[in-house]
């Protein structure tokens, strides 16, 4: 059974969370609960929730928990999890143009090879001023990390990881992709005791040309 998420958590669990942090990187979600300790990856999902807005897509899902929580929006994986909602390639979205308010990227856009073309169509599916909403860590964190979270990682149990993926991404490199791809960057914050990033861009310029 999945550990049940907590939108908001007292400071007593804030600090167990903080001082059990190096042994709860090694735990996995249901372990971390027994503990009373916050699983690493709902870690991510509370810091992007408040700055969802109208109708939410949550590329490369998972367990699709930011949408279940969250309650209005569509999860994606290329990969068949069980709790998704659909499944497709990122860089080939089955959505019409400008019908997203919020698009979100969670710890995935190091995973995904075609990265210019799946941010061209966050682009496209989301209506003009809409945000996209994107966590990244830091190569060198991810290249301890990874090894650490492997045992419970989805993405390393289930589909394992390509050669042309990456570990992290730069805050340089998000930011140039997330620019080059017509967004704006408006918020990059550190959240996880610093150990991650949280980038939020909004859509500029016109809404995309032609429809799906």
């Amino acid at each position: 059974m999945a550990a049940p998420f907590v939108r908001e958590a007292s400071r007593a669990q804030r600090i167990a969370d903080h001082l059990l942090f190096p042994l709860n990187m090694w735990l996995s979600e249901d372990a971390s609960h027994r503990l009373g300790l916050t699983p690493i990856d709902h870690e991510r999902v509370r810091a992007v929730l408040p700055h969802c807005r109208g109708r939410l897509l949550d590329l490369a899902c998972g367990n699709n928990l930011l949408v279940r929580n969250y309650g209005f929006g569509v999860g994606v994986d290329i990969h068949p999890y069980a709790a998704i909602d659909a499944r497709c390639d990122s860089a080939l979205l089955p959505f019409k143009n400008d019908v997203f308010d919020s698009v979100a990227m969670l710890a995935c856009l190091n995973h995904i090879i075609r990265r210019a073309e799946t941010l061209a169509e966050c682009r496209r599916v989301l209506r003009p001023g809409g945000r996209l909403l994107v966590t990244m860590i830091h190569p060198l964190v991810g290249f301890f990390s990874h090894p650490i979270r492997r045992a419970h990682d989805p993405d390393q149990l289930e589909r394992g990881m390509a050669r042309d993926e990456a570990k992290g991404l730069t805050t340089k490199n998000v930011l140039r992709l997330i620019t080059d791809s017509g967004f704006r960057p408006v918020v990059h914050q550190r959240f996880l005791w610093g150990l991650n990033n949280l980038y939020i861009a909004e859509k500029s310029g016109q809404s995309a040309v032609g429809s799906r």
